[in-house]
């Protein structure tokens, strides 16, 4: 395509901290203090969006496809005056081995277990289980793998 190569990009975002193998291009990287961490043989393609509020830890030999939204930020729920209250943060787990599909969105404090696989277009609310297969919205477990 022309731009930054994933290792020139990974290299970039290593020198401000983070602990990246393979970014691809067009993904948004939020504001605030978290880091990513990711292992060996592990990459997140492109036009992924990450708040980075909190750390996202990702395993060793894990794919993350493209257009995934991994959300570190939520609120308590607040009075009828403003229902988004007092702001609270959570890192986000994804194990080694896993496949996280197309237009997955990852929420606050989850860890998905290693050896798990998210198909396209899930909602993960909660911990999911080593090689389990997921889908849906909200994610369920369709089986365990071998």
């Amino acid at each position: 395509n022309g731009g930054v190569s994933s290792k020139v990009r990974a290299l970039i975002l290593n020198m401000f901290g983070h602990k990246v193998t393979a970014i691809y291009s067009d993904c948004i990287f939020g504001r605030g203090n978290g880091r990513i961490y990711m292992g060996a043989g592990s990459y997140i393609n492109s036009g992924c969006y990450l708040d980075l509020n909190e750390d996202i830890v990702i395993g060793s030999n894990t794919s993350i496809a493209m257009k995934c939204i991994f959300v570190t930020t939520t609120h308590m729920i607040g009075n009828s005056e403003k229902r988004a209250g007092k702001t609270e943060l959570h890192s986000i787990h994804i194990g080694d081995g896993c496949w996280i599909g197309a237009n997955t969105t990852i929420l606050p404090g989850v860890t998905v277990g290693n050896g798990a696989v998210v198909g396209a277009g899930s909602l993960v609310t909660k911990d999911l289980v080593s090689n389990g297969l997921y889908y849906g919205r909200p994610a369920k477990l369709i089986r365990i793998l071998e």
